[in-house]
């Protein structure tokens, strides 16, 4: 019976013990719950080059036709850590920033497990499906 007690405490002692570590990192999402990014491209009669990575993938340069999207989707690491990047080129102008990171702020900004860009001239908007709005984050750069 003693022997019992000390392995049911011992139990308790990591799960409350795991429970505090994780409730002690920001949001880490559902490593088996698929999230997708989906690039469109509303400029007007250009195309626009995209290349995206992570650590651990390339996901080669795309080249979307005007009005044309392409989406990727993947499965969160369990660390919490995974993060997309985006390179964009078209005409004189680029830009370079995150598309996706594993981060309570991202699931939120995004509205849950799909992060829309909207490419315009102007620059570049992320859709928030709860408010039905785009919301722009990020200007384009002119080439030297």
């Amino acid at each position: 019976m003693k022997q019992r007690i000390s392995h049911f405490h011992y139990f308790v002692f990591v799960l409350l013990l795991l429970f505090g570590l994780s409730s002690s990192f920001t949001w880490v999402p559902n490593p088996f719950r698929t999230q997708y990014v989906r690039i469109i491209n509303n400029l007007n009669n250009e195309l626009l080059d995209c290349h995206c990575k992570s650590t651990d993938n390339d996901l080669s340069l795309k080249t979307l036709q005007p009005k044309g999207e392409w989406e990727f989707s993947f499965r969160p690491n369990f660390q919490g850590t995974t993060l997309f990047y985006c390179y964009f080129f078209y005409g004189s102008f680029h830009a370079a920033f995150d598309v996706y990171a594993a981060t309570y702020k991202w699931k939120w900004a995004c509205g849950g497990d799909h992060c829309i860009w909207i490419v315009q001239e102007d620059g570049f908007y992320l859709y928030q499906i709860q408010k039905d709005e785009n919301v722009k984050k990020h200007d384009w750069e002119k080439n030297i």
